[in-house]
C-alpha cells in the first residue's frame, strides 16, 4: 500500500469514528430527553425530528440545497447510501423504544444500548481483524466491545440489561440486509417486554 492509499484509509477511519462519535452522542442526548421531559415528550421531539429528517431528504432528493445541512451530510454520512439514513434510522430506533415500551428504565437501558453499544462496536470492530465465523464482516472484538459497553444498562434496569445487551449484541452481529439501529431497537423492545 502506498502512502496515498494509506492516507485515504486513515481519513476513511478518522470520518467513521466521528459518525460514531456522533451516534453516541445523540444515544446520550435521547437518554437526556427521557430524563429531562419524560416519556411521552421525548417521543414528541423525536417524532419531529424523525418528520423533519424526512423532509430534509426529501429536499436533497429534490436536487436542491438543504443549508447547513449539507455540511452535515458531507461530513457524516457514508459514501454511496441514502443522506441521513443513518441518522434516520437511528431515531426511528430511538422513537420505537420510547413508544413501545412502557417503563422508563427498560427505555434508558435500551436507548444506550442502539447508543453506545453499537458506536462502541464499530469502533472496536473496523480496528480488528478476527472475523466471526458466521459473519465474515464482523469481528469477535465488536460484538465483545458491544456487549461490555452496554453492560452500563444494568444501572437503568438491572440484570435484565444483561440479556437485553447480550441479545443485541448477537443480532447485530448476523448478517442482514436491515440497519443494525433498527435491529436492536426491535431487539431491545421484544426482550424487555418480555422479561420486564
Amino acid at each position: 500500500m502506498n502512502r496515498a492509499d494509506a492516507n485515504r484509509m486513515r481519513v476513511r477511519l478518522m470520518n467513521e469514528d466521528e459518525r460514531q462519535i456522533m451516534h453516541a452522542l445523540f444515544g446520550v442526548f435521547s437518554i437526556a430527553l427521557v430524563l429531562f421531559m419524560g416519556r411521552e415528550l421525548a417521543s414528541y421531539v423525536l417524532s419531529v425530528m424523525l418528520l423533519l429528517g424526512l423532509i430534509l431528504v426529501h429536499v436533497k432528493f429534490s436536487y436542491k440545497s438543504i443549508g447547513l445541512f449539507e455540511h452535515f451530510i458531507r461530513r457524516f454520512d457514508r459514501e454511496g447510501v441514502v443522506p441521513g439514513y443513518g441518522a434516520l434510522t437511528f431515531v426511528a430506533g430511538a422513537l420505537a423504544i420510547t413508544t413501545l415500551l412502557e417503563t422508563v428504565p427498560a427505555i434508558l437501558a435500551s436507548l444506550f444500548i442502539l447508543g453506545i453499544g453499537d458506536a462502541v462496536s464499530n469502533i472496536v470492530g473496523r480496528r480488528s481483524r478476527r472475523a466471526l465465523s458466521y459473519n465474515r464482516k464482523k469481528t469477535v472484538d465488536g460484538t465483545l466491545a458491544f456487549f461490555l459497553s452496554s453492560l452500563p444498562a444494568v444501572l437503568f434496569a438491572g440484570p435484565a440489561a444483561i440479556l437485553v445487551a447480550a441479545a443485541a449484541a448477537l443480532a447485530e452481529s448476523m448478517e442482514s440486509e436491515v440497519d443494525d439501529n433498527l435491529i436492536i431497537s426491535v431487539v431491545c423492545v421484544v426482550l424487555f417486554r418480555l422479561v420486564g
